[in-house]
C-alpha cells in the first residue's frame, strides 16, 4: 500500500506541476504577439522574451515528465 501512495502523490504532483505551469507552456506565437502589444505599439524585444520564456517552460515540463516517470517507475519495481 505504501508504494501505491507514493505512486498516487508522484502523480498528482505532476498533474499540479502543469496545472501550475499551463500559462507558460501553451502559449501560442498569436498569444505572445498579441501580449508583446504595448500602448506604443509592438514590441519585438517583448516577443522575444516571451517566446523564450515559452520554449524555456516547454523544456522543463518535458524534464518535469521524465523526472516524474523515472521515479515511478522506480518505485514500481522497488
Amino acid at each position: 500500500m505504501p508504494n501505491n501512495l507514493v505512486i498516487i502523490g508522484l502523480i498528482v504532483n505532476l498533474i499540479a506541476s502543469f496545472l501550475i505551469a499551463y500559462g507558460r507552456i501553451f502559449r501560442s506565437k498569436k498569444t505572445i504577439k498579441k501580449e508583446s502589444n504595448t500602448d506604443g505599439g509592438h514590441n519585438p524585444e517583448e516577443e522575444r522574451h516571451r517566446l523564450k520564456e515559452t520554449r524555456i517552460a516547454q523544456i522543463g515540463a518535458g524534464l518535469m515528465v521524465i523526472g516524474f516517470a523515472v521515479q515511478i517507475i522506480g518505485n514500481v519495481f522497488q
